[in-house]
């Protein structure tokens, strides 16, 4: 068992700001202000994501949000859950042990913050945060894997004592920003519009995991993101889930992957790999809840027909589906329509795709209402006539869809088009991605 005096010297060397009042917190994230605003309410605050998104990056950033507005630093306390010599005694004994030690000799009295680092990693974690938040003047930062904080002994045990956010690999937005370029206005787009549609190219080949954007050799991007897969496979899905197939896990994962944005469904899964439903399903469903994809189901008012029908493959960064899945020249559409369903759920809870009929990409539902049609159509820059298949979406018939926004998302074209005397606008995708439409 580790001596207390061990556990204060650990606690010291991940909290220099302590001493210092300075914290290496690297490149903002939008999602900092949202969280930020969390930091003086009483409920658990989750950082929950695939790995390597960012989360502890952002964790450190509301740290020194503190710290720049005036918070005492012996009042933050920062434990990595992942410390090795944490590792042999993980429990909810050793999370009291750190917090009493923390209480008796750096901060006794007064509302403190603790920022628990990979709290997965703790059997239990979740009753000791409630039980902790109900009786100490403490606010809660937590972050983990996207599976651990799903669980529903997380959302049991916390219901209505914690708050959620999930941490995205770098939008286009941001990863212009790791680039320093600043593109704020329609202005700054059109003045750089070639050097925005050149990165816009290395993010659709390399993605946004944050270390990935910051390297500079295109190798040493492509070894990342081949551990970045293998980690996810082995650490989050198969050590986690009780995964004894391996081999079958990960033809799915690179099937699904490499046929990111087509239709697809448990039973045509069942006779491509020659396995049970009930496999088919707990792997399907151990890779959504990894982060590594996502699912897009059909838009109906039934949820019956919702869950019968067929859904369609995301992955959650394009960089990793070209470094892990099978790629080919015809794949930018497919990717360009990954990166607005990335970009769609960092602002929307429901997304469906609209299949009565034209089939139309991305429907955006929110709270009763249809707020949104998407279509993507990257074609070259050079094409700049409208195929009818991109088109015919918008022209079904349908009552109250007047009021739906209707955008189709382009390489460059920019124009407005009445379809069945409906405004359709047609948006360079960059410029969409940027906030700019």
């Amino acid at each position: 068992m580790l001596r207390d005096e061990k556990i204060l010297e650990i606690l010291n060397i991940y909290n220099r700001f302590w001493s210092t009042g300075k914290i290496d917190a690297g490149i903002p994230r939008d999602l900092l202000g949202r969280c930020a605003r969390q930091l003086e309410t009483k409920e658990a605050l989750l950082l929950r994501g695939v790995r390597r998104s960012g989360k502890s990056t952002l964790m450190a950033q509301l740290i020194l949000h503190l710290l720049n507005n005036g918070t005492e630093p012996a009042r933050i306390l920062r434990v990595n859950l992942e410390e090795p010599l944490f590792a042999a005694e993980y429990s909810t004994e050793l999370l009291e042990r750190i917090y009493r030690i923390y209480r008796e000799r750096v901060a006794p009295t007064g509302r403190s913050y603790l920022f628990l680092d990979e709290i997965q990693n703790v059997e239990g974690w979740e009753k000791w945060v409630r039980a902790r938040g109900e009786t100490e003047p403490v606010k809660m930062v937590i972050t983990g894997s996207s599976s651990r904080l799903l669980s529903r002994e997380t959302g049991t045990t916390l219901t209505g004592r914690h708050l959620s956010f999930e941490v995205f690999p770098l939008g286009f937005a941001e990863f212009l920003r790791f680039k320093n370029v600043t593109v704020s206005s329609r202005a700054d787009y059109y003045r750089l519009r070639d050097r925005v549609r050149n990165l816009f190219l290395e993010y659709v080949r390399f993605g946004g995991f944050p270390e990935v954007v910051l390297r500079q050799d295109d190798e040493d991007k492509a070894l990342l993101l081949k551990q970045y897969f293998e980690d996810i496979i082995q650490r989050d899905i198969v050590a986690r889930q009780d995964i004894r197939d391996v081999l079958t896990l990960q033809n799915l994962a690179l099937y699904l992957l490499t046929n990111i944005g087509r239709l697809t469904s448990v039973s045509s899964l069942k006779k491509n790999f020659g396995v049970s439903q009930d496999k088919v399903e707990h792997y399907t469903s151990a890779l959504l809840e990894s982060g590594l994809l996502h699912r897009v189901a059909k838009f109906d008012y039934s949820v019956k027909r919702i869950v019968r029908a067929r859904f369609k493959p995301y992955c959650i960064d394009t960089g990793l589906r070209n470094r892990a899945a099978f790629s080919f020249s015809g794949d930018q559409g497919w990717l360009a329509e990954n990166i607005v369903l990335n970009h769609l759920r960092g602002l929307h809870e429901e997304i469906y795709y609209g299949a009565n009929g034209a089939e139309v990409d991305f429907i955006v539902k929110e709270g009763v209402r249809v707020t949104r049609r998407i279509q993507v159509w990257y074609a070259d820059a050079a094409d700049a006539a409208l195929p009818a298949r991109e088109t015919s979406a918008f022209e079904q018939p349908g009552g109250g869809r007047e009021s739906v926004e209707s955008l189709i998302l382009t390489n460059d074209l920019e124009q407005s088009l009445k379809i069945s005397g409906r405004e359709v606008r047609c948006i360079p995708l960059a410029m969409y991605l940027l906030g700019l439409a």
